[in-house]
């Protein structure tokens, strides 16, 4: 009996035979090893490579490449590795890459150059560096074209480029000039037979030329601490499904865009690039197929920000084929990150966030066609499930705690607020509420001691859930109004305590008499 493939979302999809495709071309698969190196101990301890990862991977996994959308294949994500541990992670990432493939490889940490050799290095923790020289030899090793992407000190050494100490860094047209033409003579020099990052394998941004620092700030914008260079960079290709850096609205990020947009973005060192002038697509935003033979199911309301969804089929799946032919597309019709995967059975497919759903929103489950069965079934249309998430106060005061809780404030990046003042205040609470005035707030009480008389800490919090980030807008001590002058007091009192767990705990000395600083009185009802 000639049996068609069905789907069950609960929706019902049939699948056809149709004839095998050969291709003459392969199609290149994407792959990325990104390295993050902050634990080096002491004075030497980095805080933004653990964030710089985070964004970075999310960056790329919003990038799909060509008229497939072909995704990354594989994204390695390491921290804290030793010289060693930084080549055997690039053998093992990138070893079953092919001759069409492209390697992304991406380092954020220490850097350091020797000027009397003109040789820079990335650090590991164990304090031992990787040359230009031992990186090239270990990329040489991979088929295919290597994208290099550098944020660390000197970082411009790994492909021979220096600083001018009397150019901006804004590129002028002099600059331009120059750095094409010196591309140009680099990969025809004796240069090249040093092991640079330079020859037609190779694609390469750094955050600083090889006689500058790199940076790493704290961004009071809810970023945390990061690589300016990194920031840039992940804004411009990618991060949170926005592509800033696509100057000709073309829907790709070459790598002369991601060099303009960077050098713009980056204040404190001077981002270099090889080749300049390249057309090289290293970014590239999902494109939505025209929908045609388009299957539009059913739609679901009041869905679960958390929502998992099953899809069972009828038939036994090809291994291969259903991968990245299921996916969600959000209301700007961005892929939403997910997790799919086969449950026990070789019929059903799990499809989950991998964030929470925003709420009060549209969102899509797409079926697309070519879907194949073990038996050689396929699927013949592209199924299309729209659904519409519940209402968000539940969703705004977890978000709203959480931005809270898991915060920092500007000078005390570690521990987390909530690890720091409960720490140090008895019985502490932390509640949410919507105010009538339209604000996300988060009330913080605890006890406290002054002059040895327990009393109540009062703070309030008010949450911006877009930007998700907050500001502390009231303060009191039994019922009495901080100033910010003691408010600061009273914040160097609950860090330095953690630090220092025999520190007093008693907050007589934050208070004062001095009249030159604003209240923190801007209370709001709930």
């Amino acid at each position: 009996m000639n049996r068609k493939m069905r789907v069950f979302l609960a929706l019902i999809i049939f699948l056809v035979a149709m004839p095998n495709i050969g291709y003459s071309i392969e199609e290149p698969s994407y792959r990325a090893l990104i390295i993050g190196n902050g634990g080096y101990g002491d004075e030497d301890e980095l805080l933004g490579p653990v964030n710089d990862i985070n964004k970075m991977e999310n960056a790329l996994k919003h990038n799909y490449f060509g008229t497939n959308n072909i995704p990354f294949a594989r994204i390695v994500k390491k921290q804290d590795l030793n010289k060693a541990s930084i080549l055997g992670s690039i053998r093992e990432t990138f070893r079953d890459a092919k001759e069409e493939d492209i390697s992304y490889f991406y380092f954020s940490g220490h850097g350091s150059y020797d000027s009397y050799t003109n040789t820079s290095y990335i650090m590991g923790i164990d304090g031992y560096g990787l040359s230009v020289h031992e990186l090239e030899r270990e990329l040489r090793k991979i088929p295919g074209k290597v994208v290099v992407i550098l944020d660390s000190c000197n970082s411009g050494g790994f492909i021979n480029k220096g600083y001018n100490i009397m150019a901006r860094n804004e590129p002028s047209k002099e600059d331009y000039i120059e750095q094409y033409n010196q591309s140009i003579i680099d990969a025809f020099s004796q240069k090249k037979r040093r092991g640079y990052l330079i020859g037609d394998k190779y694609k390469v941004i750094t955050a600083a030329s090889k006689n500058e620092y790199s940076y790493e700030i704290y961004f009071e914008d809810g970023w945390n601490w990061g690589g300016e260079f990194t920031r840039a960079f992940v804004k411009g290709n990618g991060y949170n499904g926005e592509f800033l850096a696509d100057a000709n609205y073309d829907d790709n990020v070459t790598l002369e865009e991601i060099y303009y947009f960077t050098s713009n973005n980056v204040i404190e060192s001077n981002v270099q690039v090889y080749p300049m002038n390249d057309s090289f697509i290293i970014g590239s935003k999902w494109e939505e197929e025209p929908l045609r033979n388009t299957i539009d199911w059913d739609t679901f309301y009041n869905i679960p920000l958390d929502k998992a969804w099953n899809i069972r089929f009828n038939m036994d799946l090809d291994d291969d084929s259903w991968r990245d032919r299921i996916y969600i597309l959000d209301y700007n019709n961005h892929k939403f990150p997910t997790e799919v995967g086969k449950n026990q059975s070789e019929e059903n497919i799990y499809i989950k966030p991998l964030i929470n759903y925003d709420s009060n929103s549209k969102y899509s489950i797409v079926i697309r066609e070519n879907i194949s069965s073990k038996k050689g079934k396929k699927l013949k249309d592209r199924v299309i499930a729209t659904f519409y998430t519940e209402e968000g106060e539940i969703y705004y005061e977890k978000l709203s705690l959480d931005t809270v809780l898991n915060g920092h404030f500007h000078g005390y990046p570690y521990p987390s607020i909530e690890i720091a003042f409960e720490n140090f205040f008895g019985y502490p609470t932390w509640e949410y509420f919507y105010s009538t005035d339209n604000y996300h707030v988060v009330e913080f009480n605890g006890m406290a001691s002054r002059d040895g008389v327990l009393g109540n800490i009062t703070i309030q919090f008010t949450v911006d859930v877009e930007e998700e980030s907050f500001i502390v807008n009231y303060v009191d001590f039994n019922g009495e109004v901080l100033s910010r002058y003691e408010f600061d007091g009273l914040l160097g009192a609950v860090y330095d305590n953690y630090f220092n767990i025999r520190s007093n705990k008693d907050l007589k000395n934050i208070f004062s008499d001095k009249d030159d600083s604003p209240l923190l009185d801007n209370y709001i009802e709930k």
